[in-house]
């Protein structure tokens, strides 16, 4: 049903727009139309050489009649087929376009969960060939398909018509070649389903190779990496077997056409030697028999184009049918502007695995709390969900008095500003970079977070200054120069509530005064939820959160009252302080 639906070019209708559908539908009719009128030339090739050879009407009409005919059929498509093209490339653009659009925004709200290793090179190999390939099948070959059938069937009427013997065997070899096409074309699946994902994975390999050479070369494995070298010992391996298949379709429907053909000639060449057909009919006919097969090729070449890419659409759909966070359409009113209240909160990335449990806790507006604990208990997590990357499987996680469910997206991110560990600048000028969290700020307004975090040593020593780009990623920044520019943007923006994860874990002590400095003003005007293990950090925050590492809260207080109580924070506490003493002469 769906290879139906892709055939006629119905599952484009979805993801094309009313006008540029109605275009498409227009550029498919014309192409059925034109594909009729080429027929009815062919049908019409034995009338004219009847005429032709006894100078005697023919179906009605002489030679110069029949001539003038085939001209304006010439003129009649050649115009047919022009607008048609048109209409079929314009909607093609217009999906491309649509397409493009409806995949940002998917990927804009997608839950975090969503993003696998492979996102980004299944993105790209998408968005560029995928998406022309897809164009071209509705551009090219469901057009020519439509045009093919619509020819091929006129000319199976019109064998009929010349002889009933030649007809029957045109009937009979069209299902028997559309058979054995059918076959043929299962054969190219079979191939495209087993390479498909080999080079999918291939394409994510490598680009996972060109965007992490620096932890490659570390390993020692930036030219010798295992896992690209898997990947294309894969893509290879099951490229064959997509070409042994694909091989084997296009001997099978070779061979169909070759049967008919030659079946063809020799009932033309029968019906010679008996009398039936004169020797110019005969020659029209061989003649015929030759376009004709010719057609049918063109027929199965477009609709094995169309298999391949029906792949392709099936890959769109998926993606684009993926379930999104669910979204109210009018936020609820904050109520408690920077206030974070964590309720009972159950959450598991892998079912039946919770990576945190029953976590609860406040954060009053204007606090800072900051959240400790071993590796993997949870904390980046929190964070996450407080931005709502993801949704709690149990309990409630609300910003300034409202559950996050209950607020837009625009909404909640105009209370939240974060400052993850993984800092993303992108490639444009430093100015640009720090102007994200807030592009209205006067230049005033920016020199001063500038001063604050540190960005302004870094503009002094560019040569750009502030026009200097950061490249993709930042990558022409260091890590801890990243991390300044991420908290500019938080200083700017001046939302009610700063998350910071690892704000200072890229940052030398003489660096990290200015952050110090940025907390401090940030708590003027905000609340501030903060992972750290720097010893500074901690001691200055309002209400430290605990976590074990089963994540759950193991204790909740002030650094004064937890570093007294035999638990968890006292262990951690001594020895982030013993390691604080170690020095290097």
């Amino acid at each position: 049903m769906l290879r139906g639906k892709a055939i006629l070019g119905l599952r484009y209708k979805r993801w094309l727009k009313p006008e540029h559908w109605q275009r498409y539908k227009l550029g498919l009719i014309l192409a059925g139309i034109e594909g009729i009128l080429i027929g009815i030339a062919l049908v019409i090739l034995l009338p004219i050489s009847m005429s032709l050879m006894t100078g005697e009407r023919s179906w009605g009409l002489y030679f110069t009649h029949w001539l003038i005919v085939l001209a304006a059929i010439a003129v009649i498509v050649a115009a047919i087929d022009y607008i048609s093209v048109r209409q079929c490339y314009i909607a093609g653009l217009g999906f491309m376009r649509h397409m493009l659009l409806k995949l940002g925004h998917k990927i804009a709200n997608w839950p975090l969960g969503a993003f696998k290793a492979d996102t980004a090179g299944e993105m790209s190999r998408i968005v560029s060939k995928e998406m022309v390939d897809l164009m071209e099948s509705m551009a090219h070959f469901n057009k020519n398909f439509l045009t093919g059938v619509g020819s091929s069937l006129i000319v199976i009427v019109g064998c009929w018509a010349w002889n009933r013997s030649f007809g029957l065997l045109v009937t009979i070899a069209v299902p028997t070649y559309a058979l054995i096409i059918y076959i043929a074309s299962h054969c190219v699946d079979r191939g495209q389903k087993m390479s498909e994902p080999a080079e999918q994975n291939l394409a994510s390999r490598i680009v996972e190779f060109a965007k992490y050479q620096g932890a490659l070369r570390s390993a020692h494995v930036g030219t010798d990496y295992k896992v690209l070298n898997e990947a294309f010992a894969a893509s290879q391996k099951y490229g064959l077997k997509n070409l042994i298949w694909g091989s084997l379709g296009n001997i099978l429907s070779g061979m169909a056409a070759q049967i008919i053909v030659v079946s063809l000639i020799v009932l033309a060449g029968v019906l010679a030697v008996t009398g039936q057909l004169m020797v110019l009919q005969t020659i029209v006919i061989i003649g015929m028999s030759l376009r004709f097969i010719t057609m049918l090729e063109d027929v199965s070449n477009n609709l094995f184009g169309i298999v391949e890419r029906g792949q392709m659409l099936g890959r769109l759909d998926e993606i684009l049918d993926t379930d999104e966070l669910p979204e109210v359409k009018s936020s609820a009113p904050i109520t408690s502007p920077g206030e974070i209240v964590i309720e009972n909160v159950v959450f598991a990335y892998n079912p039946g695995q919770p990576v945190i449990q029953n976590v609860n806790f406040v954060v009053s507006q204007g606090e800072m709390c900051a959240i400790v604990g071993p590796s993997g208990c949870g904390k980046t997590t929190i964070m996450k969900l407080i931005a709502r990357f993801y949704d709690i499987d149990s309990g409630s996680v609300s910003v300034g008095g409202q559950d996050v469910r209950d607020l837009t997206t625009e909404k909640l991110m105009e209370q939240i500003s974060m400052v993850f560990q993984d800092v993303y600048l992108f490639d444009d000028t430093l100015e640009a970079n720090v102007l994200i969290g807030r592009p209205d700020a006067t230049r005033a307004e920016l020199e001063r977070v500038a001063e604050l975090a540190g960005v302004s040593e870094i503009v002094r020593r560019l040569p750009d200054g502030w026009k200097t780009r950061c490249g993709e990623g930042g990558r022409s920044l260091s890590g801890g120069e990243r991390q300044r520019v991420s908290i500019a943007r938080a200083l700017l923006k001046r939302a009610p509530i700063v998350l910071f994860d690892e704000a200072t874990s890229a940052l030398d002590a003489e660096n990290e005064v200015n952050i110090v400095k940025s907390m401090k003003e940030l708590k003027q005007h905000s609340t501030l939820l903060v992972i750290a293990h720097k010893l500074e950090t901690i001691q200055a925050a309002d209400k430290i959160v605990v976590l074990a590492e089963n994540g759950t809260v193991a204790q909740i207080g002030n650094h004064q009252k937890l570093v007294q109580d035999p638990g968890p924070y006292h262990g951690f506490w001594m020895q982030r302080y013993q390691n604080a003493g170690w020095k290097l002469v």
